[in-house]
């Protein structure tokens, strides 16, 4: 009878290689109990030292919390998830992951209950810098949670298109927020989830079906890509997907290792043959088996496709070298892909960067092999480049390397090499721009829209950069009415844009109430001793502007001061930050225990008792304004007669000059304390709730070149 070997009496190697296909609770169940026999064999000294610290540490092992969560959610794999934070993340998706957007709403791709006919009333500060009303269609410049089903589960990867949000779920269910094409008609803004041809059964919580299972996904300008389990390729351009096959490409044979959308093209890897690309199936001239008309019915689309030239190659190990000189062996194995507009660019595992461009239709294909971008190893000159990331959207990209440096480049560089290759110009070829990313809290990845971007860190935070386009929030700084008390600078006029200055990278904040401190300081900024303060950061002075950025962000960085980190997360850990069009989108761990001790260590006094109906319910909208709720259809219209009766009332009394004779008996008779208080503190102070900024000033802050900012009240340097 052969000798019987108890898992303890194998090597800690071996055990590394059969413990991932446990599931979690039989894992813990496992070395649990085997911890507790080898205690008691060391006492006998019958157990073997490898073994014993194999199972005393693998509990903790990343690369077995690393499977097990990817597998058991569907999380990408992300250069932030690194490490033991793989444990934890498993134990508190099931709970904590919240979904937050941001942005311009105009195709209700943020996905936020903009419920119920509301009278809004334009906030009294607007009077003071001379702003008007002005409806946004619900876009919002702070963070929110979207509506989201209790069907949808666990998300677990977010991105973003040019009019949508699109989500993947844990048993690979792909959902989204507004349209596909802002350009033509047709869609909704509800949340939807993408459906499949009738003769593919739909993957549900009981029930897992392979081919409709998607385990990668990819989110473009105007169309979605799915992988799914079995490894077919999916493809959407409404709520109804196909199946996608190309034209010239063998995929019977072929395994797809993952799929790209872009801006105007789509691609996908595939192992052996390469990158592949195609336009999208509403491009005629690129279609062959099939128009847009016949894809109610059909549940495959053929499509023409562009391979590009020497991306097949898989290296062959041989010692570390290949005697293969062809173009595959001089590109190299790719590694990274991304489909911008009218370029895909590629990095190979020889650490270089190539472009090629998307242009159809092939008779007018005249490049014939990958262009290589030459300037990125020559910009870090100091360090061996080696390329550890690609990343990028619509017309920019960045290579992120192994010492931590991030290269960025846009669509000039881009043409700048394919001009080169083709007319050989004598003047030096452009170089990528080197990324300031802090040593303590480096930049892990990018997320680009079309004028804004954000960058997460490996803190979890997220910092934004750039323009948002009439002030539709695409930064995540708060609504035009606080924006600029984080730097954001106004251009072209009050319905303009606005601009982050470049010595700027403000945090996006997810904390609710920090935004109601936001909007108290903006009513302190237009009180009477710090109305010119106000009026200069909000007319966009470029000094006040950076000097009020930087005083809210040290302030706001100190946010949590004295909340307990055990496991070195904040109350908002960011997972996931994707941007596209005018709108970003957050995934987001957020710890509410640690969230509402936060709020309360900013309380001046613990609350009192609340009365029992206050006598003005205020609330704020998505842009800032304070508005009361009315629930009544008869309230609503006289509501809406007396405020145009109180309208020519106002216009009267200003024409006869009585407003300001008003004004002036009101500073006379000391009224400067109860309008120094917005109506949210004296409504939070009539229910005893006062917190430690209520009695602060606007501060008054050195400017760069040393100036100070006019005002009575002492400099903060």
């Amino acid at each position: 009878m052969a000798p019987t070997i108890a898992l303890t009496d194998l090597p800690s190697d071996i055990l590394y290689s059969i413990f991932p296909y446990l599931s979690a609770t039989d894992f813990l169940r496992f070395t649990t109990v085997t911890v507790e026999r080898l205690l008691f064999s060391q006492l006998l000294h019958l157990a073997d030292t490898n073994t014993q610290k194999a199972l005393h540490t693998y509990h903790q092992d990343p690369t077995f919390w690393h499977a097990l969560t990817r597998a058991t959610f569907r999380i990408p794999d992300q250069p932030l998830l690194q490490g033991a934070r793989w444990q934890w993340l498993y134990k508190k998706l099931l709970t904590q992951t919240r979904l937050y957007t941001w942005g311009d709403n105009k195709s209700g791709n943020l996905g936020h209950d903009n419920t119920g006919p509301q009278s809004q009333r334009l906030s009294p500060r607007a009077a003071v810098h001379g702003r008007a009303w002005r409806t946004e269609a619900g876009s919002a410049g702070w963070p929110k949670q979207p509506v989201i089903s209790g069907d949808v589960g666990i998300v677990a990867d977010v991105q973003c298109g040019g009019w949508s949000t699109t989500i993947l779920n844990s048993i690979g269910a792909i959902y989204i927020y507004g349209i596909f094409d802002g350009l033509r008609s047709g869609g909704g803004a509800n949340l939807r989830r993408l459906s499949f041809p009738h003769a593919y059964p739909t993957t549900s919580k009981t029930r897992s079906e392979p081919s409709t299972a998607i385990q990668q996904y990819s989110t473009g300008r105007s169309s979605v890509l799915g992988l799914s389990d079995d490894g077919k390729v999916w493809m959407w351009e409404s709520v109804m997907g196909f199946q996608i096959k190309l034209a010239h490409v063998d995929m019977v044979g072929n395994k797809v290792d993952r799929v790209i959308a872009g801006w105007d093209r789509n691609s996908m890897y595939v192992i052996d043959v390469g990158i592949v690309y195609w336009a999208s199936v509403q491009d005629s001239d690129v279609v062959r088996g099939g128009r847009q008309e016949t894809l109610a019915v059909a549940d495959t689309m053929l499509v023409d496709s562009v391979t590009i030239p020497g991306t097949s190659y898989r290296r062959k190990r041989y010692n570390g070298r290949t005697t293969d000189d062809g173009l595959e062996s001089r590109i190299g194995q790719v590694t990274h892909h991304i489909v911008l507009e009218n370029w895909i660019v590629f990095t190979t595992d020889l650490n270089r960067v190539f472009c090629y461009p998307t242009i159809f239709p092939m008779r007018a294909f005249n490049i014939p092999e990958p262009i290589e971008l030459t300037t990125f190893p020559t910009a870090c000159p100091s360090e061996t480049f080696r390329i550890r990331d690609l990343q990028g959207s619509f017309i920019r990209f960045a290579v992120f390397t192994t010492s931590g440096a991030i290269l960025t480049a846009d669509k000039d560089l881009l043409n700048a090499f394919h001009h080169a290759s083709t007319s050989h110009p004598v003047h030096p070829l452009p170089s990528p721009v080197l990324l300031h990313s802090p040593p303590s809290n480096p930049i892990i990845s990018l997320a680009y829209g079309d004028h804004h971007y954000h960058a997460l860190h490996s803190t979890g935070t997220i910092t934004s950069y750039g323009l948002e386009p009439q002030r539709c929030g695409a930064l995540g700084l708060g609504n035009r009415l606080i924006s600029h008390l984080r730097g954001v600078a106004l251009e072209g006029g009050a319905f303009g844009g606005g601009r982050i200055p470049p010595a700027l990278n403000p945090t996006v904040w997810f904390e609710p109430l920090m935004q109601t401190w936001l909007q108290d300081m903006d009513w302190a900024s237009g009180q009477p001793e710090a109305r010119e303060r106000g009026r200069m950061v909000l007319s966009g002075h470029v000094g006040a502007c950076e000097a009020t950025g930087r005083y809210f962000e040290r302030k706001g960085a100190c946010w949590e001061d004295g909340i307990t980190r055990e496991d070195e997360m904040g109350a908002y850990f960011v997972l996931k930050v994707a941007s596209a069009g005018w709108h970003s989108a957050a995934l987001v761990l957020v710890d509410d225990y640690k969230a509402e001790a936060a709020k309360k260590s900013h309380l001046a006094r613990p609350p009192s008792p609340a009365p029992s109906r206050a006598a003005s319910i205020q609330s704020v909208d998505t842009q800032g304004f304070a508005y009361e709720v009315i629930d009544s259809p008869g309230e609503q219209l006289i509501i809406g007669i007396r405020s145009v009766g109180h309208w020519f009332w106002d216009v009267g009394r200003w024409f006869l000059g009585l407003t300001a004779r008003d004004e002036a008996r009101e500073r006379q008779a000391g009224r400067t304390e109860r309008e120094g208080r917005s109506p949210g503190e004296r409504e939070r102070e009539a229910q005893g709730i006062v917190y430690e900024w209520s009695k602060e000033h606007f501060p008054r802050l050195r400017m760069e070149g040393g100036e100070a900012m006019p005002g009575e009240v002492e400099v903060m340097e």
